[in-house]
């Protein structure tokens, strides 16, 4: 059970994932085939209201289809809460090294943002794939949010188990 436990473990499991995933090519990694065999006409009202620009393309069903919008949302979900646990992880791993509450997540988010960094760099170096500056602000805000629920939760945590007679709670974990 302690290996479940462990963030570091994790850390490893997402870390390893996140190289294999941007060493694959686009073509190998899509799922708009199996998607298009859906019927999706149930979601595409909903669908229709999805209309944006990302990367200086559009997202709509219109620019996309049913599939591949679909597939897009789920890609950029996939980024979100790869991120968002990656986020989270390191908060706990670096609350370990004992230095400030503030310190703990600026040191967590720049952590997540260099791996997010280094997956963009990786996936320019890969076939059929492309480096978006805007996957990385999608990363950077996934593991912001796990920042800081986990950083909330810890400093809520610590405030219960160490609170002193006048109330006062240390601002370091």
């Amino acid at each position: 059970m302690y290996i479940l436990k462990n963030e570091f473990i994790w850390i490893g499991l997402i870390l390893i994932g996140l190289f294999f995933s941007s060493a694959t090519p686009y073509s190998d990694q899509s799922i708009v085939s199996p998607l298009e065999r859906i019927n999706w006409t149930w979601a595409e009202p909903i669908l229709a209201t999805v209309d944006f620009e990302y990367a200086g393309g559009p997202v709509s069903l219109e620019a996309k289809g049913s599939a591949g919008l679909i597939e897009f949302l789920i890609r950029k979900a996939a980024h979100f809460t790869v991120f968002f646990a990656l986020g989270a992880l390191l908060v706990k791993a670096v609350s370990r090294t004992r230095l400030h509450a503030g310190l703990t997540l600026l040191f967590a988010w720049a952590l997540a943002n260099t791996v997010a960094i280094f997956d963009e760099f990786h996936q320019s170096l890969t076939p059929e794939r492309t480096p978006l500056i805007q996957d990385i602000m999608l990363d950077s805000f996934g593991a912001a949010c796990g920042i800081l629920l986990i950083g909330g939760f810890l400093l809520f945590k610590q405030g219960r188990h160490k609170r002193s007679r006048s109330g006062f709670v240390s601002p370091r974990w």
